[in-house]
């Protein structure tokens, strides 16, 4: 199992000790897809310093480039075309292999707009890209919102039902215990879908707070992933009240529920 933390780069450049594995970035600020390919090899250069990997990126489309066309709203697809095959090309140069489909405002279905076509929309998204994230050794991964973010593909059964008919493309799926914590989604919802299962989010349900802040117990999901043989990363995707001096904190408060889940 691999334990990494959201952030950006120049967050942990002055951290004097890294307890994780690898970083989540972001890919709109990290990846910059509608910026100059010089601007972003300045960024790769300097994200080069860093002694861990970053493996993994989220926020991946803008609210402005809405996914769900309608007689009242247009998806650029020429640019949508663009956007996703500059963020694989740059994510194959950084070594990033899971992108993160949460963007809850550009999935968003429109009001009064059938909700079934709105979701065959996104899963006809997601398949094509995941086809040609194919070519540059990239996953995409969908994450159910709670709906609070949006108001489409919330919970998991709903995201899993999709990403298991797109399986066929490489598309995959992500679980996050603080959506489904206010979603109110129990753990064993995650079951059905452990197969399809390629990266974990966590934080704790109060002020989506870092593990350990708390004392949430996140042992449950946990004991879930177990069950089904799920081994590859979990990110701390949280609110920091004081970056530097909890990261490290919540690190080792997750990998003790990891190992505690065990038994």
């Amino acid at each position: 199992m691999r334990f990494g933390i959201c952030a950006s780069f120049r967050d942990i450049l002055p951290l004097p000790a890294i307890a994780f594995d690898y970083l989540e970035e972001n890919v709109q600020r990290f990846l910059v897809p509608e910026q100059p390919q010089a601007i972003f090899e300045a960024l790769l250069t300097e994200a080069r310093t860093l002694p861990i990997p970053i493996e993994t990126a989220n926020v991946l489309i803008p609210s402005n480039l809405p996914l769900v066309t309608t007689p009242t709203q247009r998806t650029d697809m020429v640019r949508m075309e663009r956007y996703i095959k500059t963020v694989l090309q740059r994510a194959e140069q950084v070594g990033i292999r899971v992108i993160v489909f949460g963007s809850g405002g550009a999935r968003a279905c429109p009001p009064g707009y059938d909700h079934l076509d709105a979701v065959q929309q996104i899963g006809n998204h997601l398949a094509t890209w995941s086809e040609w994230a194919r070519d540059y050794g990239v996953q995409f991964v969908l994450e159910p919102l709670r709906y609070e973010e949006t108001n489409i593909l919330n919970t998991v059964a709903e995201s899993g039902a999709l990403v298991t008919q797109l399986a066929s493309s490489g598309a995959r799926l992500l679980i996050d215990t603080y959506h489904m914590a206010c979603n109110q989604e129990a753990p064993a919802t995650i079951t059905p879908y452990l197969s399809l299962l390629a990266h974990v989010h966590v934080a704790e349900k109060q002020d989506r707070a870092a593990p350990g802040t708390h004392g949430e117990d996140l042992r449950p999901y946990f004991s879930v992933l177990r069950q089904g043989g799920y081994d590859q990363r979990i990110s701390i995707e949280c609110n920091w009240h004081d970056f530097p001096s909890q990261v490290n904190h919540a690190i080792a408060a997750l990998k003790e529920q990891w190992q505690g889940s065990a038994s």
